[in-house]
């Protein structure tokens, strides 16, 4: 009887949603917020009334829908100055802003200045947001002038070292950059136009031209001298930068965050360029660069956030491209802030942090250019694939389920965090296996039919012939590494492309939040239950979250003798090695912050990271926030060794005879 009810209510919901998407569809300007027209939005509120009637409801009052179609929406104060919280229903297809709540009913969007400045907020939705204006001041080198400096002589005096007799405010240069990020946190864009300084300019070989947007993005930095730009994947924010050093005289630098970038951003200047390019995989190969950079035999170099910081550091240049520039904020990589150039660019996709220091994004790279993801969609320019959401029983059912999807043949990255469950699938489906020891990644990938790739493959790697993304591990709850992984497809030529994620019901409850980044740039998610039944999926959607580790049993039940079962602690990973008991009964002693840090090292096994490398992965805002984290202790039960430099650690794999 009961499953009888069931199915006649999800009818009745299926109708009602048929009638919702008919009046959504009817009312064309609806996604923008805007009121359709009177015949329009009477005929829907008809359409929502009969329904209403059908299934015996009293309760519609038809003035008071009239005014839902004018105002579809409710805004709320956020938790902090200048932020607000946009709750929308869901049968409307509108996203503006950064999702940061969904309800079966509604989805509730994070709206700030920075969603302003990247052109995500259509005029109307401003208006009825009323952002304080923000005062009328900005930076002239070292000093802060314009017409409201004695409001800011008050608001900003812990920066401020004097005051000029003709007003100007003296900025504390030792605190500079931080000040610069206090000023965008309250709505100030102190960046005043720079142009590029004419005897910088040079015409080299550059063999394709900018699009529209591109051009655009090129003028403002043209006119400002210091950019971000943050347009969508496959948009082409990468020849946007080989543009720029193609037209300016070097020395530049281009600091990407893994060594499979720097291949492709190599592979790009060497087909479109005759630039002289500077990079290295030896030490040998590092000497000899920076001797023909020296001689100025080297045009641009290419490398990675730490050899920039390493090597750059006294070295004076024209132009910094940092690609990936929403990494930049962490303690480790915003070192890049302070090497000494003329010129910026910051590129990327995702300018949202989990920390919310976006603020130091755009502090770090100058004045925002960027467009929203719709825009690009009307345009045609990305594509809009679907990502398909996997609820499965157990570790047997995901490997099941990759096995069902790797029957159909197409280009394929299958991305997973862990590194054991990476060499599991490479060995079971014979396929490369792509990760940090891997040499020459980009080349491995973009030969393979299908690949499995570590966390290096997270990030602008471009791939004209993605067809699929699959995802069998992660990063818990990370909304910008799953917008990362899933727009690989949007790399792709003349195919739409397909996405999926592969949760268990308990990862499902601990990580769905990650679904968010991609909801909230409008792409459709479809759930597939896989013998789950819906009541439970809602159940997860709402239970308090309880993470436990993966056993070995589950991972690899066809090769390993069965283990015990022991208590499930509260927090998962899905390294098989956290699974045996030795190790939960020394796990079972630790904060969650401890957790984390061992479930990481040994994620990243024989890599060795510092303090403040811990802090950036893990999520906290600098080494110092991890204070309820003893690393002494973690020595002490012999999870964790101190590695071969003073400061840093690596997961103690010794002792468990994996290695010697």
């Amino acid at each position: 009887m009961t499953e009888t009810k069931d199915l006649s209510f999800a009818l009745k919901m299926e109708r009602l949603s048929h009638s919702l998407d008919k009046a959504t569809e009817s009312l064309q300007e609806f996604k923008s917020l805007a009121e359709g027209s009177n015949e329009l939005r009477e005929w829907a509120t008809n359409e929502i009334t009969k329904y209403a009637l059908s299934i015996k409801s009293s309760k519609l009052d038809k003035d008071e829908l009239n005014n839902f179609f004018k105002y579809p929406y409710c805004i709320t104060p956020g938790k902090r100055e200048g932020e607000y919280y946009l709750v929308i229903p869901k049968f409307i297809d509108a996203q503006f802003g950064w999702l940061e709540k969904t309800t079966p009913s509604f989805n509730i969007f994070l709206v700030n200045r920075y969603v302003d400045w990247l052109g995500e907020l259509p005029e109307a939705l401003k208006k009825e947001l009323k952002f304080p204006d923000p005062l009328d001041v900005y930076l002239d080198g070292e000093y802060l002038v314009g017409s409201e400096v004695s409001k800011a002589k008050d608001k900003y005096k812990a920066f401020i070292k004097r005051q000029e007799k003709d007003g100007r405010l003296l900025i504390d240069h030792t605190r500079h950059f931080e000040f610069l990020a206090n000023l965008i946190k309250d709505g100030i864009l102190p960046f005043v136009p720079k142009p590029l300084n004419r005897d910088d300019l040079v015409e080299r070989k550059c063999d394709f031209e900018l699009r529209d947007y591109q051009a655009q993005a090129w003028e403002e930095f043209a006119k400002y001298s210091n950019i971000g730009a943050f347009f969508p994947p496959s948009t082409g924010k990468t020849y946007l930068g080989i543009y720029a050093v193609t037209h300016l005289h070097g020395p530049h630098l281009i600091a990407v965050p893994s060594k499979l970038l720097v291949e492709q951003w190599v592979e790009r200047l060497e087909l479109y360029t005759d630039l002289k390019i500077g990079w290295w995989q030896t030490e040998t190969q590092r000497k000899k660069v920076f001797r023909d950079l020296d001689a100025g035999d080297i045009d641009v170099v290419v490398t990675t956030y730490q050899s920039a910081t390493k090597y750059f550091h006294s070295r004076e240049l024209s132009l910094l491209i940092v690609d990936e520039v929403h990494h930049l904020p962490s303690n480790e990589f915003s070192k890049l802030a302070v090497l000494k150039r003329k010129y910026t660019i910051g590129l990327s996709a995702t300018p949202q942090r989990e920390d919310q220091r976006e603020e130091y994004i755009f502090a770090l790279t100058g004045w925002p250019v960027g467009l929203s993801w719709e825009t690009f969609k009307k345009l045609g320019i990305i594509q809009n694939p679907t990502l398909n959401v996997w609820i499965v029983k157990s570790e047997t059912d995901r490997i099941k389920r990759l096995e069902g999807l790797l029957q159909e043949e197409r280009k394929t990255i299958i991305f997973s965090d862990s590194i054991e469950m990476g060499k599991l699938i490479s060995k079971r489906f014979d396929i490369p296996h792509v990760f940090g020891d891997t040499k020459q990644r980009l080349n491995t990938i973009q030969d393979s039919p299908v690949a499995v790739v570590s966390r290096v493959g997270d990030e602008g790697v471009s791939l004209p012939d993605i067809e699929r993304v699959i995802e069998v591990s992660w990063l818990f709850g990370s909304r910008r590494q799953e917008l990362q992984r899933f727009t690989r497809l949007l790399h792709g030529k003349n195919t739409n492309g397909e996405g999926h994620i592969i949760m268990t019901l308990s990862e499902y409850q601990t990580d769905h939040k990650r679904l968010f980044g991609v909801m909230d740039k409008g792409f459709k998610i479809v759930l597939h239950r896989e013998g789950i039944s819906e009541k439970v999926i809602q159940a997860a959607r709402t239970e308090p979250a309880t993470r436990r580790i993966r056993t070995i049993n589950e991972v690899m039940p066809a090769t390993t003798t069965p283990i015990e079962k022991t208590e499930h602690y509260d927090f998962i990973k899905n390294h098989p090695v956290l699974s045996l008991p030795g190790i939960q009964k020394k796990m079972a002693a630790l904060t969650k912050g401890e957790r984390a840090v061992v479930v990481l090292l040994f994620q990243r096994e024989g890599q060795e990271f510092t303090r403040e490398g811990l802090a950036v992965l893990l999520g906290y805002a600098n080494a110092s926030a991890m204070s309820k984290i003893s690393f002494p202790k973690l020595a002490e039960l012999k999870l964790i060794t101190k590695g071969t430099k003073f400061g840093q650690y690596k997961a103690d794999l010794s002792m468990l005879g994996l290695v010697k």
